[in-house]
Order: structure tokens, then sequence, then C-alpha cells
């Protein structure tokens, strides 16, 4: 019994963090008045905002479960099995950065330290989005909106191709119940949230795109200042935009 209290202890522990630093995030005045694009989906209300806090905190729980589970499952297999799903998930995250050109992360680091604070940061941040669903780094500095949203979906399929690989039949209706709940939550927390900002949620463009477009939509001087804290390489396109201001 013991086992099982600390690990369901630890899952909530890590899925109310998860839920806080998201909602602590959107509702910081600071961060919506510097990017207004992305910071306010929360709503107004505080009835609906508790609700959308749950909402962030059950994908979180529901996430690591199923990631949990999955893992259990598939190393009783075999190792390699792990390292193929679960490395191969990462693999194919970098690639998609890499061939996108946007693997470079926005800290003003440069050189061969400026990619290798870019491979390890990139990796982190991926591995917390994939077992916690932290909803601040569907930024598009970080993992990307549609990026993020694609990866709860990977998580749900994991979990169900792992489910049958284990014989039994409990397992697999834990799991389909898991995934289901997880995808219900999803929508019902979308459809809750300030309505403009569901867009961020599914959002393509690389972080270049996403500065060049806060620069060029600001409304201040603050703001505008804001594109010139990142990473040279990631507003080099509006260079000249910049220059003029």
């Amino acid at each position: 019994a013991t086992p099982v209290v600390s690990l369901t202890s630890s899952i909530l522990t890590t899925a109310f963090i998860s839920a806080q630093i998201s909602h602590e995030w959107d509702a910081s005045e600071e961060q919506r008045r510097k990017d207004p694009a992305f910071y306010g989906y929360l709503p107004s209300s505080l009835k609906w905002r508790g609700f959308t806090l749950l909402q962030l905190f059950l994908i979180a729980s529901l996430n690591l479960v199923i990631r949990a589970l999955s893992f259990v499952i598939l190393s009783q297999r075999s190792i390699s099995m792990v390292m193929m799903v679960f490395g191969g998930e990462l693999a194919l995250y970098l690639v998609v950065k890499i061939l996108r050109g946007d693997f470079q992360y926005w800290a003003p680091i440069y050189g061969p330290p400026g990619v290798f604070i870019s491979f390890m940061v990139r990796l982190l941040i991926k591995l917390c989005v994939d077992w916690t669903g932290c909803a601040q780094f569907r930024h598009q500095q970080e993992v990307g909106g549609l990026y993020w949203s694609f990866t709860l979906l990977l998580t749900c399929m994991i979990g169900i191709v792992a489910a049958p690989s284990h014989g039994d039949r409990t397992l697999n209706i834990i799991m389909g119940i898991c995934c289901a709940v997880l995808l219900v939550t999803y929508a019902l927390f979308l459809a809750s949230i300030e309505r403009k900002y569901v867009a961020t949620f599914f959002d393509t463009r690389t972080a270049s795109e996403y500065n060049a477009s806060c620069f060029l939509n600001a409304t201040s001087d603050e703001m505008k200042f804001e594109t010139l804290k990142v990473n040279e390489n990631l507003w080099r396109d509006i260079r000249n935009d910049i220059k003029a201001w």
C-alpha cells in the first residue's frame, strides 16, 4: 500500500504544480500586458477560473498516469521498447524543430554554447510537457501550440498501444477510461477558456514568426522591447523594422 500511496501523492503533487504554473503565468497582469496575444485565456469569472484550474490539474494528472502505466508495461517487455517509443518521440520533436528552422532557443546565447543549450533545454521542456502537460510550455518559443496539443494525443496513442501488450483486460479498461477522460477534459477546457485564446493551443508559427508578429502588432514600446530580449536570430527577419523603430 505504501508504494501506491507514494506514487499517488507524487502524481497529484506534480499535477498541482503543473496546473499552478500555467494558472499563475496566465493570471499575471504583467505577462498579460507584455504579451496579450498569448496570456489571458483564463476566464474573468472566479468560478470558471477555478473550474479551468481543475481541468489543468486533471489534464496533468491523467497525462502522468497514462505515461507511467505505459512506461511500466513497455519496460516489462524490454528496455529497448521503452527507448524506441519514448526516445523516438523526443527524436521526432527535435527533427520537426530542426526542419522548421525552429531549433534555436530564445535565450541570447550564441555559438556552440547556444547550440548545446538549445539542445538540452529543448529536451528538458519536451520531457516536462510529455509527462505533465504544462500548458505554459505551449508558447511558440517553447514546444508550440499545435505540438503541445499533439503531445496529448500522442500520450493517448502510446497508452492505447501499450496496454493490450500486457494481456490484462482490467488494465485495458483503465487505460481506455484514462485516455477518454483526458481527451474529454481537454475538450471541456478549450470550451471554458476565453474563446480568442483557443487558437494558441493550435498555433503553428515558429518562434521567429511569433516574435515578428508580436513586434509588428505591438501597441506600445514596452511590448516592442520584449522582442529584443530574445536571441537575435529569432528577430533577424524584421531587423529593418526594428532599426526603423
